[in-house]
């Protein structure tokens, strides 16, 4: 049984404050509340009202089923289209300009990939799993011309940019709404984890899209890239 507005099926934080400003402050207040008078409150709609009812106990109007379906289908649509403001793709973070020229530098480095040594004479063994050579004989370890780059400091990417994004932000990973009470929306942006449930992705964007925090994988939408 939802304890909160949050916990309703088909509310996020930005619905629950919508709510909140129309009078339903608890989960009692929407169950004593008609499906009509939901209906009526500015930025819910039919299609919600109808899920909020059916989660909380007295759906009330009769719909056919096609009907329900065209109107959730809409009202998805229309959540989709402000999830995905939530990304703020052309957002930058606040960077001093040491930082940034770092940024530019690693996007102009070409470092060649370092492959495993001997990767080729064994199916188990996979090219990208590398390994430090320890071979007396190895002609890699010994910078022979032609067996392959080896790591080492000449390749290392500015200190100034090691571990931000390429966008200049320092990612986070969430995994919940409240892991986003500690971000800081001038230098950081969030990456939600793969485990993460649509739903609960749903009310991570949207507070992100209210606090201003930029979303590294948002929720796809079609037409956009």
């Amino acid at each position: 049984m939802a304890e909160q507005l949050t916990d309703v099926d088909g509310v996020g934080e930005s619905k629950a404050e919508t709510l909140r400003e129309a009078g339903y402050e608890t989960v009692e207040d929407l169950k004593r509340a008609s499906q009509d008078e939901l209906a009526e409150t500015e930025n819910v709609g039919k299609a919600l009202a109808a899920r909020i009812k059916a989660d909380v106990g007295g759906l009330e109007v009769e719909e056919t089923e096609e009907e329900f379906v065209e109107e959730e289908e809409e009202e998805e649509g229309e959540v989709a289209e402000v999830v995905s403001a939530a990304s703020l793709s052309d957002k930058t973070p606040e960077l001093d300009d040491e930082t940034r020229d770092a940024l530019d530098k690693r996007a102009a480095q070409n470092n060649p990939s370092f492959k495993r040594q001997d990767h080729h004479k064994k199916k188990r063994v996979s090219a990208d799993s590398w390994r430090k050579l320890r071979g007396n004989n190895s002609k890699r370890r010994k910078n022979i011309k032609g067996k392959g780059a080896e790591v080492g400091i000449g390749y290392g990417k500015p200190a100034e940019a090691r571990g931000l994004h390429p966008s200049g932000f320092e990612e986070v990973l969430v995994h919940r709404p409240e892991d986003l009470d500690d971000v800081d929306a001038d230098t950081q942006a969030v990456r939600i984890g793969g485990s993460v449930g649509g739903r609960k992705r749903e009310r991570i964007e949207e507070r992100a899209l209210d606090e201003e925090v930029r979303v590294l994988n948002p929720t796809h939408v079609e037409g956009e890239e």
